[in-house]
């Protein structure tokens, strides 16, 4: 098996208090071919494969790179593909969907895990209503995803007329950003119908200093079948922001705890002051 990893967010912010783009065109990464997806390597245990979901501009490592070495220490079988999380989410959706069939196909697997960061938290939830019973999905892991929309501003800065004035430099040129803008045709058609899919459970993280993702109820949905966990409940020093998550030892342990509560039945409490 061929595993890939990589970084995510919605939109790029630097410093925390003003917003910073890219000062050239990014290079669209190299897509993972589905033909690379190997079955499970032996000696990881017996339980579903576990598919990850970068997000934008970023790459597995660095969007949920910690999440997948302790799946990998688990002995979880783990796949994490590259896209172009510049493109439109339909396309991605469309990927990742191929992705899910590909992977159950080459284990016969009936059900796989899924973690989505941010942008890929977001793909997550849309692959998981392109099934219908028996599904696929057995668990969808949800950090920080804009499943509400986010708005033009970054940390309170109007992002819109510094791109008006740099095009070339505008991130809402990127079809993937205008698909996570409140009210986008894409997330109006997405969530017109049912937010969660039956027979799979769901559990959404959010951080309260998510300076990208803000409010931080914009990455909680409603459910019977979906936990909504924000991660300063009983940690309130845990101030990780968007960034952050993505190697704050909570955000990490909640993942696991999500995904097998009986291996990983502790959370953990870290002081983090990290509100990138």
């Amino acid at each position: 098996m061929r595993t890939f990893i990589s970084v995510g967010v919605a939109l790029l912010v630097a410093g925390g208090s003003c917003v910073g783009v890219a000062t050239a065109e990014p290079t669209p990464p190299v897509l993972t071919p589905l033909t690379a997806i190997d079955a499970c390597p032996t000696g990881s245990i017996d339980d579903v494969p576990v598919l990850l979901i970068h997000g934008t501009n970023a790459t597995v490592e660095k969007s949920l790179g910690p999440v997948r070495q302790a799946l990998l220490e688990d002995g979880r079988c783990v796949y994490g593909l590259e896209y172009d999380s510049m493109q439109p989410i339909s396309s991605s959706v469309g990927y990742f969907t191929a992705a899910v069939e590909r992977i159950r196909e080459v284990n016969h697997a009936a059900t796989i895990d899924v973690v989505g960061k941010s942008q890929g938290a977001l793909i997550a939830r849309a692959v998981s209503l392109e099934f219908t019973d028996p599904h696929p999905l057995r668990h969808v892991v949800a950090i920080s995803g804009p499943q509400h929309g986010v708005t033009h501003t970054v940390a309170g800065v109007d992002i819109t007329p510094l791109g008006a004035r740099t095009s070339a430099l505008n991130l809402l040129d990127r079809a993937a950003v205008r698909d996570m803008l409140v009210g986008s045709p894409y997330l109006t058609e997405l969530n017109s119908g049912p937010m969660t899919a039956p027979g799979v459970r769901y559990t959404m993280l959010a951080s309260q200093y998510d300076q990208i993702v803000a409010p931080h109820t914009i990455a909680f949905v409603d459910g019977a079948n979906v936990t909504n966990v924000l991660i300063q409940d009983g940690c309130p020093e845990d101030r990780a922001g968007h960034l952050a998550e993505s190697t704050d030892p909570r955000t990490v342990d909640l993942v696991l705890n999500a995904l097998d509560p009986a291996r990983h039945p502790v959370v953990r409490c870290v002081p983090n002051n990290d509100e990138r």
